[in-house]
């Protein structure tokens, strides 16, 4: 079976038929031999507290590169995760152009400025927000 091109696997990402994990994963694959390839991801997230275990970052010139984007709401009461987001980094900017679609604000983001954020804050928590009025607690981070 051929490899599917970088054009058929956006295709089916924008169609829904593949998650953005299982995008990178093919997306990664086009450009790695077959015998070098990283194994799948796990299917199962890991929670917040464990987020450094979840696969290792890239090394860079000042430290390791963020790989994930993540995103957590849980409910405060109970700590049971409400919505889980994970988008790999290098999905981002494919994201953001789908995104502005659907929400024109964001045709004013500079991508550049934005992974140049990203490479100085390295990893962690970007936002760790509880609110007790609407019983959430939302969190934004790097890993």
């Amino acid at each position: 079976m051929s490899k599917p091109s970088r054009m058929e696997i956006l295709e089916l990402l924008s169609n829904g038929k593949i998650t953005a994990v299982e995008a990178a994963s093919l997306l990664s694959d086009i450009s790695t031999p077959e015998e070098a390839a990283p194994p799948p991801p796990p299917e199962k997230s890991p929670e917040p507290a464990s987020f450094k275990e979840a696969e290792p970052a890239s090394e860079g010139e000042n430290g390791p590169e963020p790989s994930w984007f993540r995103v957590r709401v849980s409910n405060l009461e109970t700590g049971k995760n409400r919505v889980t987001v994970n988008i790999p980094v290098r999905m981002m900017k494919f994201g953001l152009k789908i995104g502005s679609r659907f929400s024109p604000e964001i045709n004013n983001l500079d991508w550049n400025e934005l992974t140049g954020m990203m490479r100085d804050m390295k990893t962690g928590m970007l936002v760790d927000v509880q609110d007790e009025e609407s019983n959430e607690h939302v969190q934004v981070y790097l890993d």
